[in-house]
């Protein structure tokens, strides 16, 4: 794999433009404030040299001759300060360098609150439905063959093989992926097009017609989509260089997705067994009545509202703390990925020297609140659904209700899209300057609609090779578990009904861990998309190769800082 980053290029490279650092970082101690004295410019190609010194009104012009020179247009005057609402940052627009309140404060500190009421809550009620499990659950027979509970510690040990192997190929992969950035990107277009030309045929040949017609349409569409496609593979092979580089020059990205990875298994582990346990507990408050029909004859009807109620905040609970703690992980990559385009090569160096510990300390003080904010509208959503396909299942004979039922989930599958895609861009807002989330959410959608990230984004094919990871992390773990289970025999699995469900369990874990420990390769790009929105001249400085391909392929991006912002 070749990449334009070197140590002589991140040497000569000149101090971020005139910007603001991210919150909670001082300039000086950054080397924020400018050029310095001896720093020397880079080789190829030389950036605008004019800019504004950070905490000074003056500033300096070179002569514009010297501009032309290299192919760049005259630079900009600088921009005045933006001006600063009660709550301390930028209103919103997008007008020349912004300005924000460089103190870290706690923002939307109520849904931070909320969210450790709500948890504190579910830690009590999973105390109490855990207790409930018959103390025999746990008792190993001592004989690996004739194991008779599902929950002894061989298949403990059967779940302990899915967890490493997911986290051993996910490493294989990163490693892969570094290495052949660009035949990745190839090789993970054609494999979508196989995987939906294979399912088509597998459904016809199951005499699901429809389906199997749909599937083999997409995947002809998609193989066609190829020549118009293949323009985008040289920008996506930079930007997945350039995130790489960054993740292997911050290791530390991998380790705390690893953290984060172990935190969210543990907890879906307590969920799962406060679940199980809540069908014991709650039969107490189970209440039956005897009722006569119309012919005389009587029968009997039981509820339990309680044991509803409880169940539907397990689902909430489930959802809300799962989003909390993979967008925590999102945030601190995203503020690791940020210090390093805003501040490598400044003079000073970094703002401190655990850039990643201090972005996560950051994501679970001040930002916390911001991420619990969004988190619970996604989570609500999720809930929603899951009510309603629970009321489809139950209401099966009811065409009105499943096609009432089936129209609304699609509604709202569409909105819990859409809030989780800017979601995820204004978490980087966050990130970075420490906003509110209706700020950052605001801010994001001023980014995407102004500026042309949205471009960006719909060309860049990282996504893809990250699909395709986690469809062979998840196949290869799920042969794993099929293994284990015929090596070993389980007695609970004597006429093979656990079979499927194991494997299908062991599918969906792997891939949700191959997600998360890839975070950092997602949360990267979308970092990187934002911060050159941000400001474009820094990317000028450190990393040419990829802004050559954005003005030439997306100057919207690029255009709108020069003639818009500062003009």
């Amino acid at each position: 794999m070749s990449h334009y980053y070197d140590g002589n290029n991140y040497g000569n490279a000149q101090p971020a433009y005139a910007h603001n650092p991210p919150y909670g970082y001082d300039a000086q101690q950054s080397g924020y404030d400018g050029p310095q004295p001896g720093y020397a410019p880079p080789s190829q190609p030389p950036p605008p040299q004019n800019y504004q010194q950070f905490g000074s009104d003056q500033y300096q012009q070179q002569p514009q001759q010297q501009q032309h020179a290299y192919g760049y247009p005259p630079p900009p005057p600088p921009a005045p300060p933006a001006e600063m609402d009660a709550t301390g940052y930028s209103s919103g627009g997008f007008k020349g360098a912004k300005q924000f309140n460089r103190t870290p404060k706690f923002r939307d500190l109520w849904a931070a609150l909320l969210f450790l009421a709500h948890f504190a809550l579910f830690v009590v009620m999973a105390a109490l439905f855990i207790r409930a499990l018959p103390s025999s659950a746990f008792k190993n027979s001592g004989n690996l063959k004739f194991t008779k509970d599902f929950y002894s510690w061989p298949t403990m040990i059967m779940w302990l093989c899915v967890l490493l192997v997911s986290i051993v190929f996910s490493v294989i992969y990163l490693g892969i992926l570094q290495m052949f950035t660009g035949q990745m990107l190839v090789i993970s277009f054609w494999f979508s097009v196989i995987a939906m030309i294979g399912t088509g045929i597998y459904y016809l040949a199951a005499k699901i017609w429809f389906a199997g017609g749909i599937m083999l349409i997409f995947g002809v569409l998609y193989a066609l989509m190829w020549f118009s496609w293949r323009h985008r593979i040289p920008f996506s092979k930079v930007v997945l260089e350039t995130v790489c580089h960054i993740t292997r020059k911050f290791p530390s990205t991998m380790v705390v997705s690893l953290a984060f990875l172990i935190v969210q298994t543990a907890y879906s582990a307590m969920w799962s067994l406060a679940l199980a346990g809540s069908f014991k507990y709650m039969e107490k408050y189970q209440s039956c009545s005897t009722h006569v029909d119309r012919n005389g004859r009587q029968y009997q009807s039981c509820s339990n509202v309680k044991e509803i109620l409880a169940w539907v905040y397990m689902v909430f609970s489930f959802y809300w703390t799962s989003s909390v703690i993979l967008n925590v992980l999102h945030t601190t990559i995203c503020g690791t990925f940020a210090t390093f385009y805003f501040f490598d090569g400044a003079p000073g160096g970094y703002p401190t020297n655990h850039v990643t510990l201090s972005s996560l300390k950051r994501s679970l003080t001040n930002s916390f609140g911001s991420i619990c904010f969004g988190s619970l509208i996604v989570a609500i959503i999720q809930t929603i659904r899951s009510l309603l396909r629970a009321l489809r299942n139950q209401e099966g004979d009811n065409i009105a209700v499943q096609l009432i039922g089936c129209c609304i989930d699609c509604i709202l599958g569409c909105i819990e899209g859409i809030v989780e895609f800017f979601n995820k861009y204004a978490y980087v807002e966050i990130a970075i300057y420490g906003k509110p989330f209706v700020h950052a959410a605001r801010d994001t959608w001023t980014l995407i609609k102004d500026r042309g990230v949205d471009a960006l984004i719909n060309d860049c094919l990282i996504g893809n090779v990250l699909q395709m990871g986690s469809f062979l992390c998840a196949a290869v773990v799920a042969l794993v578990a099929w293994l284990y289970i015929t090596i070993t025999k389980p007695e609970y699995n004597n006429t093979g009904s656990y079979t499927a469900p194991i494997i299908i369990a062991a599918f969906v874990i792997a891939m949700s861990m191959f997600m998360v420990l890839l975070k950092c390769i997602d949360s990267g790009a979308a970092t990187t998309f934002v911060c050159l929105a941000e400001d474009p001249e820094v990317m000028a400085r450190n990393n040419p190769r990829l802004f050559a391909l954005v003005r030439e392929s997306y100057p919207r991006v690029v255009q709108g800082v020069h003639a818009n912002d500062y003009y």
